[in-house]
């Protein structure tokens, strides 16, 4: 069995059988969670001739251009995602996680053709590490290691979609060593060294869109699952162990207060990242190569976006704030791509209503705007998909309601204004019935 596997099962394996210690060893604290949801997906069709000059054997048959398409419309009920998630502690010096998914068909990077199960998170940390609105006692100190969300990512989602921000920067997990503390109760700091998240792009709608899928690459291809109308993303590392080839480094300062009952309160981050770019990230299930090789375009006919050397870097800030049913987040981040440069925010809030009946517990209606700019243009529109540098806003509007037996139904209209060539109808409907054990 490869050393890596290993390592992987031996701390899947220590994880489960910590129940078991706790029992005996007083001050453990160990949790798990199973979480399965079902989604009806309503996409409505579009697509935007290309003028990128694919090969004629390249094209579904009678076909002599390319298309974006939308990834796959119509209505649809699926089931979306089987989630276990594994905590231990041990009072405040001991964390570890284990998350791992099954099916996640709205997750799947980069492509359809990604792998059906996967680890989202493993890690570990010691020391005090808060989450949410929690402080510590004092002055404190942590080392995190492995497998976790990034340090900016919101920790609450009011909607089941997301935005333009969250899409195009902190979505996914990278594989990360953090050392970071307090200095008093409510003043911290983060310091980062990480793989980076690779560079691809994907559909902003539920489904990501398989592109450089195998299959386009025979003769007079019709997939299934269309390109949809990608934008550039912070991909999903596919590796769980460190790789110092583009190391990334970070560093983020914040500050967070809360009430005595945490009802009311508020958490503000400011972070910076910086790598170089790879001329090209190996990724499942499609020959697009992430980092530059997305950039520079396929077939190595030199009519990519136009580059000015390696550096990747991104700043910004987020925050999230509880006043007692209501809940808002804002983020932004600025991101420079070698030599190019593009900015999203978002804001999103919702309010919970407690409604008491033995069947509905809460509903909590929820609304969010967000802004993708990109400041830099394809040399003339040759990219296989010239969307990467239109610029998009999206409107989120939902409600999510509830219910006894932790089952919660969550009812989504996403609405897309995209400045492309000619207007686009990309919007999306979704609903998602989520239980959690």
């Amino acid at each position: 069995m490869p050393f890596r596997t290993t390592v992987v099962l031996s701390l899947l394996a220590a994880l489960c059988l910590l129940p078991s210690a706790s029992a005996q060893t007083p001050g453990w604290d160990l949790r798990h969670r199973l979480e399965i949801r079902a989604n009806y997906r309503d996409s409505n069709h579009e697509r935007f001739q290309l003028a990128f000059p694919f090969p004629d054997i390249l094209l579904p048959v009678g076909q002599t251009r390319g298309f974006m398409e939308t990834v796959d419309p119509g209505q649809h009920v699926e089931l979306n995602l089987a989630t276990l998630q594994l905590d231990a502690g041990y009072g405040t010096w001991f964390h570890a996680r284990a998350k791992i998914h099954g099916v996640d068909k709205y997750r799947r990077n980069p492509t359809s053709n990604d792998r059906v199960s996967d680890i989202d998170e493993l890690f570990l940390v010691l020391g005090d590490m808060p989450e949410f609105l929690e402080r510590p006692d004092g002055t404190s100190i942590f080392v995190l290691a492995g497998k976790s969300p990034r340090m900016e990512r919101q920790p609450v989602r009011l909607l089941e979609s997301y935005g333009l921000a969250a899409t195009s920067f902190n979505r996914f997990e990278d594989v990360q060593a953090i050392v970071g503390g307090t200095l008093g109760r409510n003043f911290y700091w983060r310091v980062q060294g990480a793989n980076g998240n690779p560079l691809y792009f994907r559909d902003p709608n539920a489904l990501a869109g398989d592109n450089g899928i195998p299959e386009l690459l025979e003769p007079h291809p019709d997939p299934d699952l269309k390109s949809g109308f990608p934008i550039l993303y912070n991909a999903e590392t596919e590796d769980l162990f460190f790789d110092t080839d583009q190391m990334q480094f970070g560093q983020a300062i914040g500050y967070r207060w809360a009430n005595g009952d945490q009802s009311t309160g508020f958490d503000l981050i400011l972070f910076h990242y910086e790598r170089d770019l790879a001329d090209g990230v190996e990724l499942t299930g499609t020959f697009y190569g992430g980092d530059l090789d997305l950039l520079n375009g396929p077939f190595d006919q030199g009519i990519g976006v136009p580059l000015t050397g390696r550096k990747k870097e991104e700043y910004g800030g987020r925050f999230y704030g509880e006043l007692s049913g209501f809940t808002a987040v804002a983020q932004f981040t600025k991101q420079h791509l070698a030599g190019l440069q593009r900015q999203a925010w978002e804001v999103e809030g919702g309010y919970r209503f407690t409604v008491p009946t033995a069947l509905v517990q809460s509903i909590q209606p929820a609304v969010r705007y967000s802004d993708l700019l990109n400041r830099f243009a394809g040399r003339g529109a040759l990219h296989p998909a010239p969307s990467i540098w239109w610029s998009w806003q999206k409107l989120d509007v939902g409600v999510r309601i509830s219910l006894a037996r932790n089952i919660d139904v969550t009812i989504e209209r996403s609405m897309h204004e995209v400045e492309a060539p000619r207007d686009l109808d990309l919007d999306e409907t979704l609903a998602t019935v989520r239980w959690r054990l």
